[in-house]
């Protein structure tokens, strides 16, 4: 187990390091240790340079983002019938260049993504709304008939999670691939492209992204 941030730093690896960011300020904390093979260990504690530091402190703040992630995936329930919402876009016949009948004027969806949704992401957002909105609607509605307030529990759920990951600053990037990923995982969505489409339908229906 290996400290990234040294334990007892020597005085070039104290100037090497002065400038870097810490995972934590106590450097025997488990957020600060990583497992190394031995070879790795020696060669990175002879002594290390802010590159390697670096390396190794990208890799760390990775799993515990990673871990982090999981914890609130299992913390934030999404009811079950999320996954009726999902099975239906299986079955929904799509017509091509039909744009969303969308109501209350929604804010637009190029507006309310900013620069840290890459544009090949804005795409496919925007392309799922205009191709599947209406019906992740129409699963609602019927979800709604059947079940009364279900729906509007699924779009507290959903808001809650996203404003979870708002508080940890996270790009939207990142926002959107949670927000797939725990629709996906709650609703065992048979493919991605289902859970994107009801992520990006939250989007427009704005419980996602102001």
């Amino acid at each position: 187990m290996a400290h990234i941030y040294p334990l007892n730093p020597r005085p070039e690896e104290t100037i090497e390091l002065a400038n870097v960011p810490m995972l934590c300020a106590d450097v025997n904390d488990p957020d600060n240790i990583i497992p190394l093979c031995s070879g790795c260990h020696g060669k990175f504690d002879k002594p290390r340079t802010a590159v390697e530091y670096l390396d190794l402190y990208r890799i760390k703040s990775d799993a515990l983002q990673q871990e982090q992630q999981r914890s609130l995936a299992s913390q934030y329930p999404l009811e079950q019938q999320i996954a009726a919402v999902v099975a239906h876009l299986h079955s929904a016949a799509v017509e091509g260049g039909e744009s969303a009948e969308l109501v209350l004027t929604p804010k637009a969806v190029d507006d309310k993504l900013d620069a840290t949704m890459p544009p090949p992401t804005k795409r496919k957002v925007r392309n799922a709304v205009e191709d599947y909105f209406r019906h992740v609607q129409a699963a609602f509605l019927e979800l709604e008939r059947n079940d009364p307030g279900c729906s509007e529990q699924i779009f507290v759920q959903v808001k809650s999670f996203y404003v979870m990951q708002k508080r940890q600053s996270l790009p939207q990037a990142q926002v959107f691939t949670n927000l797939v990923a725990w629709i996906r995982a709650r609703a065992k969505a048979q493919t991605l492209e289902s859970a994107e489409a009801v992520a990006s339908f939250f989007i427009q229906n704005c419980e996602v992204f102001e």
